[in-house]
């Protein structure tokens, strides 16, 4: 690929799914902190004088999920200790669900770590980042500290992975894009074709602005924070199509994809199902 090859862009869409792979180191740490989490908790619903003993024990500790996010190589979740909790005295131990359909509570463990002892009002991120992050529905599970008055554990919003969304077979078997669409990608101007036969389908060429002083790298790279300047997205059938959009004063990249418009890059750049060809570099006079 042309330029493809530059753009190292690793978004998979949307929110979360794996393979069932579980790495050693954490799983065990993780497991013994579980189990210690559970004995230490297992009395609760006993005497009034345990039930005491147990509150008694607490650290004051509270722990929430604030966010969920795709990230270049996996899946993450933010967890915090509240802003009016203690400090936590020790760790905490998390796991990844992963259904492939419906409701990831009632999936399967694919991954287990731990939670750092945070201090109040500090926050984690939890990652989960196999060496493939298969199609499906994930959910973060966290185990609070032992003690603590509520339910004992608490999980993050669903996160559902669907790496080839919107692509037949036909157009994921293509690859590499540039190549299949015949594209020439030059500042801002791109040149594609459609191949005849190919039904419709929806592309777009934005131009994008990097953050006020930053240079980029020979990849294009920082990808994260660049923002769309200028837009054209259609539906294209079998022809070959040129298209333009404005660039910005400065430092530019201009990316030619798959889909609707994406306004903001992450870290990752686009999903690698969807970019096609891209161009970088300054504006001449």
């Amino acid at each position: 690929m042309k330029k493809l090859n530059k753009l190292s862009a690793g978004i998979i869409t949307a929110t979360l799914l794996s393979i069932s792979f579980i790495q050693p180191i954490h799983t065990t740490f993780a497991a013994s902190i579980k189990n210690e989490q559970a004995e230490k908790g297992s009395n609760q619903n006993g005497s009034k004088q345990t039930t005491l003993h147990d509150k008694s024990s607490w650290d004051k500790s509270s722990l929430s999920f604030t966010a969920e996010n795709v990230i270049c190589n996996g899946i993450s979740a933010t967890i915090k200790n509240g802003q009016d909790s203690q400090a936590m005295q020790g760790e905490a131990a998390y796991e990844v669900y992963w259904s492939a359909n419906g409701n990831p509570k009632d999936g399967e463990v694919v991954y287990t770590g731990v939670v750092n002892a945070l201090p109040s009002g500090e926050t984690q991120e939890l990652t989960y980042t196999p060496d493939q992050l298969m199609d499906g529905n994930y959910m973060f599970k966290a185990y609070q500290r032992p003690g603590h008055p509520g339910k004992g554990e608490l999980w993050s919003g669903s996160i559902t992975i669907n790496d080839n969304a919107g692509l037949t077979e036909d157009i994921e078997s293509q690859r590499p894009f540039d190549q299949f669409f015949k594209t020439s990608v030059s500042r801002g101007t791109a040149t594609f074709t459609v191949p005849v036969g190919m039904d419709p389908i929806e592309i777009s060429f934005t131009s994008y602005v990097y953050p006020e002083g930053t240079v980029p790298q020979g990849d294009g790279k920082p990808y994260e924070g660049q923002i769309s300047f200028d837009n054209v997205t259609n539906l294209y059938g079998p022809g070959t199509y040129t298209v333009e959009v404005d660039l910005p004063n400065g430092y530019f990249q201009t990316d030619l994809y798959l889909g609707s418009e994406i306004e903001k890059l992450t870290e990752c750049g686009h999903p690698m199902d969807k970019i096609i060809d891209a161009d970088y570099g300054p504006k001449a006079d």
